[in-house]
């Protein structure tokens, strides 16, 4: 257990679990480090629990997580890192956090993806507020993506590839955005 700590400006991440290992981290703060603020990853990653931390201002990511099973990231404040959180091969649960002012975007899911995005607010955000990539779509329902409060992120509230009309509207109105503009709907892109 990490638990009520400081950790800060490390030239590498500031919490690294290395694979087949998990981890509960709480009520930390967490910020300035090179890379990411937290990483995790690896098939026995996926019980890590997430929970209460202020992450902030990394170069890199706020929490990165790769190749993992169903994690748990709650209730954290993650804010101007260069992304909010990072997946790639990922399946965390992310649920009731402040996800704001990074410079790319809050959620960005890579590769085979599906994690489950409830009750957040994302905003301010450079670039997207969620943006799915890759096959992630293939795996993440829209109904897994819902409740969330996501606005005044610089580019688009989502950013989607892979979706249809139908899917994208109803990730639309299971989500609270307020949107500018539809964007653009092309081929194998939605994007508002």
């Amino acid at each position: 257990m990490v638990n009520n700590n400081l950790i800060s400006g490390n030239f590498a991440q500031g919490i690294l679990l290395t694979e087949s290992t998990y981890g509960h981290i709480e009520k930390n703060k967490i910020m300035a480090n090179y890379k990411a603020n937290i990483a995790f990853g690896g098939a026995s990653s996926c019980d890590t629990v997430v929970i209460r931390n202020e992450i902030r201002e990394s170069r890199a990511e706020g929490i990165f997580v790769i190749e993992s099973g169903y994690a748990w990231i709650h209730k954290n404040e993650i804010l101007d890192n260069a992304d909010g959180i990072l997946l790639y091969d990922a399946t965390p649960h992310i649920y009731d956090n402040s996800i704001e002012h990074n410079q790319r975007s809050g959620i960005t899911c890579c590769g085979n993806s599906f994690p489950r995005i409830e009750k957040n607010h994302i905003f301010g955000n450079t670039q997207s507020g969620i943006n799915f990539r890759d096959q992630s779509r293939s795996y993440t329902a829209p109904y897994e993506v819902r409740q969330n409060n996501v606005h005044n992120n610089s580019y688009y509230q989502f950013s989607c590839r892979g979706f249809s009309n139908q899917e994208f509207t109803k990730l639309l109105n299971e989500n609270e955005t307020k949107p500018t503009e539809f964007n653009e709907n092309c081929g194998n892109c939605t994007i508002f």
